[in-house]
């Protein structure tokens, strides 16, 4: 029901196929009449005038028919793409309202079906739909009406088959239901194991797993394949089966019009008319069964939309003000536990960091420290402990405020097709070009300055023509490019090689000194000169010092500078 409603403001344009399908049947039932007229008048009575004369009305009437019907086809067209537009414009916005958790609950795979075949699946039924469904109920009734008034004993035939036409629609329509609900979701399965398969076919041919893959990919699209077969034998047998009605009733009208003529209860001219509004009553139930055939598919559809749409977007407490400026960064007491999961990621943590500080987040895989970058763009919240920045919680802040003074720097950066000054700028107003190079610069991407094209080198779907260094040099130049007050990088060094490594972050802390910055990594060499560095290991906060008291302090320390050969001559290149 909240999907149709959006087919309300488009009220006057629904308005306008109504009117123009009303005055359509209209014309379509009086062609039958005259040509009753000319055959039982103008034929028997071999009035040519007669017969001309009522033969020009049936072509203006025809022609003004379809008239009609062009106009009707044009505006529930242009209702059916614009209803598709807003639907699909409001699934996206929904997704974009999501917290990451009810992100992650659908697939991406699925989010995209959803948002394209899906809503197709509803633009397609309500542009046949706006028609078929309201011409075949206004063709029932005046071909019923007609016929009646044609030969009342004949329309008795009518009795019988209608009953029956309805019997099968009914049980087609229930047995559909279920089959396109799982047709749709194993559509989903294909697309979502496409998209895996293709998006890791370096790893799949580099330990030969092609046969495999084929075969694992070959049992979703088999089970794919079988429902959908299931749903073209229901199809099958639909359509032969209300044909066959139709021709039957098309025989009894004969047999028994032949009677009543031999009987001199009825003219030849009464039966031509008679068979062309039982065919009218009849094709109108036909294009009504095509339309309930795509019910199901709709109703699957709609369904799937619905539990996008219908899902409340985690109320996330924020306050009113304004974040000016990040002064001070404390974690106090924090803890926190994922969705679904048993296990805290994070305990107890707690430090503080002041403007001009840069603190530094090592550990393992898995220790948690994306996990704090996670909590402090407030992509979660801490299940206990607070965030407190210049000794406020960050709730009491705009969730927007608070963004805009972050900088967050992602291990695997995301870049979007187009150039690469829009991948620095993203959605920032642009000033002049000196300053995205001058970031570039920064980020030490001259291999884009270096470029023909610049900064308006073409940037392929996420990123695909860069290396991941290279892409995550552009991630770091949008991160400087933005200027904020806390720069949070998390292991966005991990693809460069140590020269790069070493220019990069000497030219970021340079630029960055005024600033608070949050760097997560791996490796030693990247924190050794923090004012501050946290370890962690399985959300445990096992030390938090400077290098120098880490090393002398911490055997935990001392085991990662060990495993990592760290040496003086690393750090200085």
């Amino acid at each position: 029901m909240r999907i149709l409603k959006k087919l309300l403001p488009y009220w006057k344009d629904i308005l306008i196929v109504v009117i123009t399908l009303f005055i359509n049947v209209l014309g379509t039932l009086l062609i039958p009449r005259l040509t009753v007229d000319i055959i039982n008048i103008g034929v028997f009575s071999a009035d040519f005038e007669y017969i001309l004369k009522k033969g020009l009305l049936m072509v203006v009437v025809a022609l003004l028919s379809s008239t009609f019907m062009i106009i009707s086809v044009k505006y529930s067209t242009k209702v059916a793409t614009s209803f598709a537009a807003d639907l699909r414009s409001e699934i996206f916005r929904k997704v974009q309202a999501l917290s990451i958790d009810q992100f992650e609950s659908f697939s991406s795979s699925s989010l995209i079906v959803r948002a394209t075949d899906d809503v197709y699946q509803l633009q397609v039924f309500t542009r046949i739909g706006l028609r078929v469904l309201l011409r075949s109920p206004l063709m029932f009734v005046g071909a019923i009406f007609m016929a009646l008034s044609t030969n009342l004993r004949l329309s008795s035939i009518f009795i019988i088959t209608l009953p029956i036409t309805m019997v099968i629609i009914w049980i087609f329509a229930t047995r559909m239901l279920p089959v396109t609900k799982d047709l749709r979701e194993k559509l989903d399965k294909i697309t979502q194991t496409f998209r895996q398969r293709l998006s890791g076919i370096r790893v799949i041919k580099a330990f030969n797993m092609e046969g495999y893959e084929e075969e694992s990919f070959g049992q979703t699209n088999k089970s794919y394949a079988y429902t959908f077969k299931k749903f073209g034998d229901y199809t099958a047998i639909f359509g032969p089966m209300i044909g066959l009605v139709m021709n039957l009733t098309l025989v009894a009208i004969v047999y028994y019009s032949s009677k009543l003529i031999l009987a001199k209860q009825m003219q030849v001219g009464d039966l031509v008319g008679f068979i062309q509004y039982a065919t009218s009553i009849m094709m109108s139930f036909l294009f009504f069964s095509m339309i309930v055939s795509r019910i199901p598919r709709a109703q699957a559809s709609m369904d799937r939309i619905n539990q996008v749409l219908d899902v409340e977007a985690a109320y996330i407490e924020a306050g009113q003000e304004i974040l000016e400026s990040i002064e001070t960064l404390e974690f106090k007491d924090v803890r926190f536990t994922y969705p679904r999961s048993k296990l805290p990621s994070l305990k107890n943590i707690s430090l503080k960091i002041e403007k001009g500080q840069r603190l530094g987040i090592i550990g393992s895989t898995g220790s948690g420290k994306t996990t704090l970058a996670n909590l402090l763009v407030r992509f979660y919240d801490p299940d206990s402990g607070e965030i407190l920045i210049n000794g406020k919680n960050i709730k009491d802040y705009q969730i927007k405020s608070l963004r805009d003074k972050i900088s967050f720097t992602e291990q695997k950066p995301s870049l979007i097709a187009g150039t690469v000054a829009a991948n620095v700028l993203m959605g920032e107003d642009f000033d002049l070009k000196e300053d995205i190079i001058e970031a570039l610069n920064v980020a030490q991407a001259d291999f884009v300055v270096g470029r023909e094209d610049g900064v308006c080198s073409e940037v392929a779907q996420r990123g695909r023509n860069f290396s991941g260094g290279q892409k995550q040099r552009i991630s770091i130049a949008r991160a400087v490019y933005k200027k904020p007050d806390l720069y949070l990088i998390d292991d966005s060094f991990s693809a460069l090689d140590y020269k790069t490594d070493k220019a990069l972050r000497k030219d970021l802390y340079q630029k960055s000194k005024d600033n608070l910055m949050i760097i997560i990594t791996q490796r030693a060499s990247v924190v050794h000169d923090a004012d501050q560095i946290l370890l962690l290991d399985s959300g445990n906060m096992v030390a938090c010092g400077s290098h120098d008291y880490l090393k002398e302090n911490s055997a935990e320390y001392r085991e990662i500078l060990e495993s990592q050969d760290f040496e003086a001559g690393e750090i200085n290149g």
